[in-house]
């Protein structure tokens, strides 16, 4: 059996079972899966991560007091050789079903109001900006999770691909490209990842970007480097911005590395959540305007998760690019910026460019089963 092969049987084994797991990929890696023994997971107090090694950090947007975590009772690297994969026959799911009632997808004409809500906020000067989201049915669900992630694998090789699946969570797939931090000793690197052109149209340059885009990077750009500074690192380098392809969509990055010193970076996590990409500025307005203006709650979506280890390298991303995945369909979630120049219409088509990129690895599957 190859390892592909492997890795399918693992996870519809996993999902079958109803077993807490994340099955995950950062950049650069190889195709990971921690799995619980037992389904409940374990929590700690937010900031306290200091002695975690080897567990996978699951954050909602709103973050709760103490954080939830999926353990790496067993684990399995799918790489070259074939793991044993039947080391999951060692692990008890939950007997709780994790079916869940999804919202209503948000119409065209209600996100597009609710742009121009946001949008008269902002030119009123109670906001510079404001992240809405909306929520995309897909016709597709769990049982195709597997090789939506094994698509995913080969088609966003830029991004932290992951499938989770806890009793309190239900199961979630995401293909995320913005980090938001990597750290390792002291340097931590954050990325300032805003603005959004289809990736068939995004200049090359950035000075080319529209004035736009341009405005929506340089915000989250200032405000992450004002988090740094605010919380006394002692020195803080900026790179870029640079164009990011990402899927069917582009967008405008900053590298930012910054020096913690005594802060430690649980600390940096928590100040740093949630970023502008996905929250807004001035962050306490932002909050009631998503809050007032989005028809649900944002659950997994936003916040941020990935593999965590205190003694060596602790990378997390930002939750963007996912879905909930139910018996009879997927529920997709995707974003836009809203600022004093936003066009309602054309935030509606961003996110529809941002939906393509699952869309297409939909197709994908779609036309490998008919073949």
């Amino acid at each position: 059996m190859s390892s592909e092969n492997a890795l399918l049987e693992a996870l519809r084994y996993s999902i079958e079972h109803r077993l807490t797991f994340a099955a995950f990929r950062n950049p650069g890696g190889q195709a990971t899966m921690w799995a619980q023994q037992t389904p409940e997971l374990d929590r700690v107090e937010n900031g306290l991560w200091w002695e975690l090694n080897d567990v996978f950090l699951l954050a909602p947007y709103d973050l709760p007091e103490r954080l939830p975590l999926v353990r790496s009772d067993v684990e399995l690297t799918f790489g070259d050789a074939e793991p044993a994969w039947h080391r999951l026959m060692e692990c008890c799911g939950t007997s709780l079903d994790q079916e869940a009632l999804p919202t209503p997808a948000m119409t065209r004409p209600a996100f597009e109001a609710a742009v121009r809500d946001a949008q008269e906020r902002c030119l009123s000067g109670e906001l510079e900006k404001a992240v809405l989201s909306r929520s995309i049915d897909l016709d597709v669900n769990a049982s195709d999770a597997p090789h939506l992630f094994l698509e995913a694998l080969h088609r966003r090789p830029e991004a932290l691909v992951c499938l989770v699946s806890t009793p309190e969570h239900g199961l979630w797939l995401g293909a995320s490209p913005e980090r938001l931090i990597l750290a390792e000793n002291d340097i931590v690197h954050v990325d300032a990842l805003a603005g959004t052109l289809p990736s068939n149209s995004a200049p090359s340059e950035p000075a080319e970007w529209g004035e736009k885009e341009r405005h929506e990077q340089n915000v989250v750009t200032r405000m992450i480097a004002g988090t740094f500074i605010d919380l006394g690192t002692p020195s803080i380098l900026l790179e870029g911005p640079e164009v990011m392809h990402t899927g069917n969509v582009a967008h405008l990055r900053t590298r930012i590395t910054a020096t913690v010193g005594g802060r430690s970076v649980g600390e940096v996590v928590l100040a740093l959540h949630p970023t502008p990409a996905v929250c807004g500025v001035p962050l306490a307005n932002a909050r009631q305007v998503i809050h007032d203006l989005e028809a649900r709650e944002r659950e997994l979506y936003a916040g941020f998760w990935g593999p965590w280890s205190a003694d060596g390298r602790m990378e997390l991303f930002v939750n963007i690019r996912c879905m909930r995945l139910f018996s009879d369909k997927a529920q997709l979630h995707v974003g836009a910026g809203i600022t004093a120049g936003s066009v309602a219409e054309q935030e509606w088509e961003e996110t529809e460019h941002k939906a393509d990129s699952w869309r297409s690895m939909i197709d994908a599957l779609t036309m490998a089963r008919i073949s």
